[in-house]
Formats: structure tokens, C-alpha cells, sequence
């Protein structure tokens, strides 16, 4: 049995008693992550039908791909795809189809119901994106490697940098070093902060020029085999300025208390809690503005989240990010991040890059 039929037998399990079948619609990518998870399908155009009968539906620009890719029945639909999925439904004796309604657009939803009139379509929430929070061992494995895709990255660029480079500069070097060593893509655009814009949590690459004594941020991560890394360090290009050190003694602190409350059965709202509470109790809880980590697999930001509003609580499998930081605007940022697996036992940190003390790069 593949990995991809254990995870729609799972999926079908789960839907079964609601409906008489499952449909996903993969268009330009609207559902590529879960298409993926299903079928090992990576094109951009796809149709999946789960009932006890499962088929997949593409088009001619992918036929030959999926017949490779996908462990089930591949038809080829031509010019008005809809109509033909919607007939396929009925051969099948379907009455009530589920649908994924997170990602489902009004647009295609309403399409669906004119051609299928005889059809109920039942909004059934996320129950792929659920299934996906809690990975295997394999999946961990792949992860694993993405993020020591990454750290290996972060290590060659750091060795390169230096004052008079562009953030820019910096990041496009990094993305084209990932690509030539293997990576699918890059996981999100990659995060180089340097100065006053390390205070921006989701700053841009831009031009600003690296100058002596700035702090550089780096928010980086690889997609590899499907799978996302993710991680923060912090360096100082030369000596930074006053303040520096001690705040990046605090937000490591922080990040150290998060791991640590790590474990299945936790809220992820007293994880947050947890490394909050460093920094409150430090009187910057007003500088940390943003939650405390997410989940993370074949896309970047998944559930579970640890925040102060999560209402997750956290099993074995799940894979999060532990990112505290603290934003001094118009001065520097500093975050801490890591990617730690739920196990029965705790945390495992998935991360290594060597985080004890402000790492100084680039010295003239």
C-alpha cells in the first residue's frame, strides 16, 4: 500500500459517514499542497474524486506526468472540464459530495452547484489540512533534510557577507546557491533584514546597502521533496550597536522556554504563554507583536499554531516553529527560530545552527 492510498483511505474514513463522495479541484495551484498529499500529483491542474471508487482527472498538458506520478485510474478531460467531473459523479451514484471549503473560491463552488443541479455540495471545512498536521517519520525525515539544506545555506552566505552588499544581493546569491544544491524552490521569499528593517517581522529584500555594526536577520528555508524548512538567525555585521546583545540574550531565553513546554497534549496558547512570559517579564511585551510559531510542512505556514488565541492543542507529529523577537523600530529586530516535531516523549529540534551567542560575521 502507497503512502498516498493509506492517506485518502484515512481521508475517505473520515468524510464517508457525511457524504458519498469527496471532491478535490486543483486550479492554477488553488489546491496543489493537499493534491500532492493525496496523490503525489505536482502539476497545477488536477481533479480528485474519493468515494469507493477513486479516480483522477487532468488535462493533455499533464496526462503523461500523472500516469508517473499517481497510483490511481488517470482520465484526460478536454476543453470544459466541469461538466465531465460532474457526469463522472453521478456514474458513481454520488448524491452528496464533500468539498474542502477553506480553499474552495465562492466562484467554483457556484459553478459547481449549475453543473451538478442535481447534486448536493457539502462544505466539509479542512479535513485534508487536518490529516496533514500530524506527519510520519518519513515525513519528519524529509523536513529534516530541508533543514539542513538550509542551514548549509546559511552557512555559505555568511561567509560571503559583508558590508556594501545589498539585502537584495544577499538573498538572490542565497535562493541561487539553494537551487543549484538540489532544493525544489525556496519555501517563501527569503527574509534579509539588515538595520532598521530587521525591525519589520516580514520585511522584503530591498536595496538598503549592509553598513558596519547593523544587525543582519536572516528568515530563511528550503522546499524539499514537497516539504518546507523554516528558521530565523540573527548576526551582527561587525560589532552591533548598544542594546543588541542583550536583546538577543533575551529572545533567546524566550525561544529556549518555548521548546521546553513543547509536548503532545499541550495548548499551543500556553506555549506561547510560556515564552511570552520572558520577554513580558523583560517589559518588551508590547515589542512582540506576533505569535509564537506555526505549523510547518508541505506548506509553510500550517497548523498548529502557538499563539494567544490558538485553540490547538498539540499531538505527536506535529511539526512547529518556536520564533520569539523583539522589534526596536527605526533600530534592529532580533528572532530566534526553530522547527521542533511533537513527540510522545517532547520536542525534537530539527534545527542545529548554532544559536548560543550573537554570531559577529564579516569583520574588515
Amino acid at each position: 500500500m502507497t503512502e498516498f492510498l493509506q492517506r485518502r483511505e484515512k481521508l475517505w474514513q473520515k468524510v464517508r459517514e457525511k457524504v458519498d463522495a469527496f471532491l478535490l479541484v486543483n486550479v492554477e495551484g488553488s489546491e496543489q499542497p493537499n493534491l500532492r498529499y493525496l496523490t503525489g500529483f505536482t502539476g497545477t491542474f488536477g481533479v480528485l474524486i474519493l468515494a469507493e471508487e477513486s479516480l483522477f482527472f487532468t488535462d493533455p498538458r499533464y496526462t503523461e506526468q500523472a500516469k508517473h506520478q499517481v497510483d490511481l485510474e488517470v482520465l484526460e478531460v478536454r476543453g470544459r472540464w466541469l461538466p465531465q467531473v460532474v457526469e463522472k459523479l453521478r456514474s458513481l451514484g454520488a448524491k452528496k459530495v464533500g468539498i474542502g471549503s477553506t480553499r474552495t473560491t465562492l466562484h467554483l463552488f457556484e459553478e459547481l452547484k449549475k453543473a451538478g443541479e442535481d447534486l448536493e455540495f457539502v462544505p466539509l471545512g479542512s479535513p485534508v489540512e487536518e490529516l496533514r498536521r500530524v506527519k510520519t517519520e518519513a515525513e519528519i525525515k524529509k523536513m529534516k533534510e530541508a533543514v539542513e539544506l538550509t542551514e548549509a545555506g546559511l552557512r555559505w552566505i555568511l561567509g560571503r557577507l559583508k558590508p556594501g552588499m545589498t539585502e537584495r544581493e544577499v538573498a538572490l546569491e542565497l535562493e541561487f546557491w539553494y537551487r543549484k544544491e538540489g532544493a525544489d524552490d525556496v519555501a517563501f521569499d527569503l527574509i534579509v533584514a539588515a538595520g532598521p528593517q530587521s525591525a519589520m517581522p516580514h520585511h522584503r529584500a530591498g536595496n538598503h546597502v549592509l553598513q558596519e555594526g547593523e544587525v543582519v536577520l536572516f528568515d530563511i528555508g528550503v522546499r524539499l521533496d514537497g516539504y518546507c524548512a523554516d528558521i530565523t538567525r540573527v548576526v551582527g555585521l561587525g560589532n552591533p550597536e548598544k542594546g543588541v546583545k542583550d536583546a538577543y540574550k533575551l529572545v533567546l531565553s524566550a525561544n529556549a522556554a518555548g521548546i521546553r513546554a513543547i509536548r503532545a497534549g499541550i495548548p499551543g496558547k500556553d506555549v506561547d504563554a510560556q515564552a511570552r512570559k520572558i520577554i513580558e517579564d523583560a517589559g518588551l511585551g508590547e515589542n512582540f507583536g506576533h505569535g509564537l510559531g506555526h505549523g510547518v510542512g508541505m506548506e509553510v505556514h500550517e497548523g498548529p499554531r502557538l499563539s494567544t488565541t490558538s485553540e490547538d492543542v498539540l499531538v505527536p507529529g506535529n511539526v512547529v516553529t518556536v520564533e520569539p523577537g523583539v522589534y526596536f523600530p527605526g533600530k534592529f529586530g532580533v528572532r530566534i527560530e526553530d522547527m521542533v516535531a511533537v513527540t510522545e516523549e517532547g520536542a525534537l529540534v530539527l534545527s542545529a545552527f548554532p544559536k548560543d551567542e550573537l554570531l559577529v560575521v564579516g569583520r574588515r
